[in-house]
């Protein structure tokens, strides 16, 4: 029989639960041995309580518990460590916006032989209008200015197989970008769309802030953001010196004669210069941190048998 295990992190979610535990054991399919994995993320309310009571009332239910908050990627990936010799796994959310009916449908497009199967919103509607802007923009420039591409709006919840996960934990990154990760690893993959679902109990731990920051770690770890900005800088200056001597030679101006123009530019030729040595510094420190990564240079999907 295949194992399944369902890895739940959680922080402060003694509200949604009871409803989340009702409702997952729903989806349990008596074909496969599945359980559960709770990792409370250092909650500070009766998270932890609550989880305790269920795995001394059901064996199904396994948990982890960590020293403080370590944030939702550190939570994923211990569960992923404690999972790695199952055949698969499904990540979700306690807050029931990750629906559990879409368990059989995600089991059955791992059962055709996908690697990962992911979820998305089919639409946005009902989140806040910031919050859409942010996330469109986020994706924009995610997937332009990054090594690898990142469908809008996909989720954590999501099957991973076995081969997935070996390869994931493979990595030893330490400050993860998990979605980043997932896309940067490949594999046959499929996606299972849904429409956005409010909270029902609750609130969100996600602040904008925090928000702001997972996504440019995202970014930061997946491209080569910073030169942008550089670049914008070198071409303001490229511009300002290009304008003085349009200025310069159309006389413009009065009184802007040949020492003035001199000046400027020399600081201007002196600007340029100091961007570009600091764009090279850029790239030698972009160079290095792919070394510092130590990412695998390929992973192997499938091989024939010796």
């Amino acid at each position: 029989m295949k194992t399944i295990s369902i890895i739940v992190p959680c922080y402060n979610e003694e509200a949604v639960l009871d409803s989340f535990y009702e409702e997952i054991k729903k989806w349990f399919n008596p074909n496969y041995d599945m359980n559960l994995l709770f990792v409370n993320d250092g909650s500070k309310d009766k998270t932890l309580d609550i989880i305790r009571g269920y795995a001394k009332n059901d064996d199904k239910v396994k948990y982890i518990s960590f020293s403080r908050n370590f944030g939702k990627e550190a939570a994923m990936q211990a569960g992923l460590e404690k999972c790695k010799d199952k055949d698969a796994v499904i990540i979700m959310d306690a807050d029931l916006q990750h629906p559990p009916r879409l368990i059989p449908e995600m089991i059955k497009n791992w059962e055709e032989g996908y690697n990962i199967v992911y979820t998305k919103f089919s639409s946005r509607k009902g989140e806040s209008l910031l919050k859409r802007f942010c996330t469109r923009c986020f994706y924009g420039v995610f997937n332009h200015y990054s090594e690898v591409k990142m469908e809008r709006g996909v989720k954590d919840y999501q099957l991973l197989d076995k081969k997935v996960i070996k390869a994931f934990l493979s990595l030893p990154d330490n400050n993860r970008f998990m979605k980043g990760i997932f896309s940067w690893v490949g594999f046959s993959k499929i996606c299972i769309p849904f429409e956005f679902i409010e909270r029902e109990k609750g609130k969100s731990k996600w602040s904008f802030r925090k928000l702001f920051k997972y996504g440019w770690n995202g970014v930061n770890q997946f491209s080569n953001i910073l030169m942008l900005f550089v670049k914008l800088a070198m071409f303001i200056v490229f511009a300002f010196a290009v304008t003085e001597t349009v200025l310069y030679f159309t006389h413009c101006i009065d009184g802007y004669d040949l020492k003035y123009y001199l000046i400027h530019l020399k600081i201007d030729v002196f600007a340029y210069m100091l961007f570009f040595l600091i764009r090279m510094l850029f790239y030698l420190t972009y160079s290095n941190r792919r070394q510092i990564f130590n990412r695998p240079i390929y992973l192997i999907e499938e091989e024939t048998n010796d």
